[in-house]
């Protein structure tokens, strides 16, 4: 089995969540409270990471599919790996499609769609083919040139003196339950919700005693990271502004300008969200190449493209960029994503819980009195 080292995963958890989460300005629709929805799904993301590190912990050497072929049988098992395989390549595609989408429209809108995201699934399928620990090297690698630019951002957005505290004021006006209702299950389900990818991962981790303590560490990190996005767009454009804006991050970075040298550092917030997508993306590509590995028998070159050319053709599904982001945050968020991230895992956790529980009663009955 491939190895990976806990710096890895670091970089790999982080990466990820961050992936093209601080375009967007999550909770908008409770306007100026929006960064308690970011709190309060950071929170509640937090309890779904502990159940997935729960379900990891009692199998540490099996990945998810070998989890839920041995608690829930072959039969179910295998309905349940096939329609994860369908939604880790559906994640795939939505991130493919973004990253094509923001390209188009901010930087190159001459350029046909389907070639900026042909380079994509090519780029990731070949990351792919070299394995799980070739591609958590590379997130190792471009780790921190990531952190460093969105601490220089931050700095150059401190430095030209555009942020207005006073536009986060009053807090909570209309009361805690719209931000609730914001924060569940939409912010749990994009970015937290995702991490649930990871339990095709952590198997391969060689320190297995520090895979608890490393998760939660990265995930506190990039919520924290993301919170300061969220509060920053907020307090750049003003909430009226930020509910109506496609992305906001890059409308904030449009106003940075220091000694009328540095500015326009457009093309630096796109680079940064890059690194962010291809992670992501890749992640849920290789998550889908795994799951399909255990169902069929093909070699893994063969299983890439397969899984490749099925998320390139899934990326066209959507008409324009709108309908997208549309199908993402109202449905897919609400509805879909739920039933993976938290109904399964929920289930899969309770039934290892019911199992330990009993054996260990079993193990107590027959203990001498």
């Amino acid at each position: 089995m491939e190895k990976i080292d806990k710096y890895q995963l670091i970089s790999m958890t982080i990466l990820f969540m961050i992936g093209s989460t601080p375009l967007y300005e999550l909770g908008i629709g409770v306007k100026q409270d929006a960064w308690i929805v970011m709190v309060a799904g950071l929170l509640a993301g937090l309890l779904l990471l502990a159940l997935y590190l729960y379900i990891q912990r009692n199998h540490a050497g099996m990945d998810f599919f070998q989890i839920l072929n041995t608690h829930l049988g072959k039969l179910v098992g295998t309905v349940l790996s096939v329609c994860y395989v369908v939604y880790f390549a559906y994640e795939s595609m939505r991130n493919t499609r973004e990253f094509g989408d923001i390209i188009n429209i901010s930087f190159l809108p001459n350029t046909p769609l389907s070639l900026l995201m042909l380079v994509m699934v090519l780029l990731s399928g070949y990351a792919i083919s070299k394995g799980v620990e070739v591609f958590f090297r590379v997130a190792e690698f471009m780790f921190p040139f990531t952190i460093f630019g969105y601490a220089a951002l931050f700095c150059l957005i401190i430095g030209s003196n555009i942020i207005h505290l006073d536009r986060l004021l009053p807090v909570m006006e209309h009361g805690l339950v719209p931000i609730l209702e914001q924060a569940i299950p939409e912010v749990i389900s994009f970015p937290f919700g995702q991490i649930v990818v990871f339990l095709m991962f952590w198997s391969h981790l060689n320190e297995k005693r520090k895979m608890v303590r490393v998760s939660v560490y990265s995930y506190l990190f990039v919520g924290v990271l993301l919170l300061l996005f969220n509060v920053l767009n907020l307090a750049i454009l003003d909430p009226s502004i930020t509910s109506i804006t496609t992305f906001p991050l890059l409308r904030s970075v449009r106003l940075i300008q220091i000694a009328n040298f540095l500015e326009r550092l457009d093309p630096v917030i796109i680079l940064l969200i890059y690194i962010g997508i291809f992670v992501k993306m890749t992640a849920f590509y290789l998550g889908a190449v795994l799951g399909l590995a255990h169902l069929v028998r093909i070699s893994r070159f063969k299983l890439t493209v397969f899984v490749g050319a099925a998320i390139y053709g899934m990326s066209f599904l959507a008409p324009n960029f709108i309908y997208h982001v549309w199908i993402g945050f109202a449905q897919n968020l609400k509805y879909h994503f739920p039933v993976f991230q938290i109904c399964i895992p929920a289930l899969l956790a309770a039934i290892i819980f019911c199992k330990s529980w009993n054996d260990k009663k079993k193990k107590r009955a027959k203990q001498p009195s």
